[in-house]
């Protein structure tokens, strides 16, 4: 589904737990979070992704760069698929690296699934990421921990588009019960948020997008009422 001229948005529709998955096609062509390779139901998320690129134009071949707004393995296990596949290089920010190796285990104790883990081959930080070689395009990476130690952000001030990964959801937040997790820092990373205004899609690793400036500004204050207040 595309939202604008160079965001798409992939739903998670099926049964079992999977991220939202998102890809920019600016001057370099970025996809976001590419999820679990497989749910508790055996629902193969990466095939089904695939499919859903496809219908939009893009294959593997088209994807320069992959980021993960953090390392668990909902949201950064396909990595690892596709990088079974091509050369496509993985980022996540450094603290999540380690937890996402602490998050697979714990996953195999509770469940016993055994996720595969991507190669990290580049680390985020706080900051602006340049893409391409005029320097025109670019993302905002804004640490936003609480859910998890690395835990990232995606500003991409063109679009007006904000993707939150599982700091912040459409009328709720990320879990912060899983090792690393503190709700007192996710709060302060939703205010960190929150403070940017130039937001038209607030788009989120669970649950629908938030359209709008108003609507997201009171997803904002209704955040805040239920779990900070």
């Amino acid at each position: 589904m595309q939202l604008t001229e160079r965001i798409f948005c992939y739903l998670w529709r099926g049964r079992g737990n999977n991220c939202n998955s998102y890809l920019y096609a600016g001057e370099k062509v970025i996809l976001i979070d590419p999820g679990h390779l497989q749910t508790e139901f055996r629902e193969n998320c990466l095939e089904i992704l695939l499919r859903e690129l496809a219908r939009d134009g893009f294959t593997l071949k088209e994807i320069d760069l992959i980021l993960c707004t953090h390392g668990h393995p909902d949201h950064c296990e396909a990595a690892a698929g596709i990088q079974e596949k091509t050369s496509i290089k993985v980022a996540m920010h450094k603290d999540d690296e380690a937890h996402m190796e602490q998050m697979a285990r714990l996953l195999e104790q509770m469940m016993g699934m055994s996720p595969a883990l991507p190669r990290v081959d580049l680390f985020l930080q706080e900051g602006e990421l340049e893409l391409g070689a005029t320097g025109k395009d670019k993302i905002q990476v804004i640490h936003t921990p609480g859910h998890s130690p690395g835990s990232v952000s995606f500003y991409f001030p063109a679009d007006r588009a904000l993707v939150t990964g599982d700091a912040v959801f459409n009328g709720s937040i990320g879990r912060t019960d899983f090792p690393g997790g503190s709700l007192k820092t996710l709060g302060e990373s939703i205010s960190k948020l929150s403070a940017i205004k130039d937001v038209e899609w607030l788009l989120p690793g669970h649950m629908g997008p938030v359209k709008g400036q108003a609507a997201i500004e009171r997803n904002y204050m209704l955040i805040n009422r239920m779990f900070f207040y």
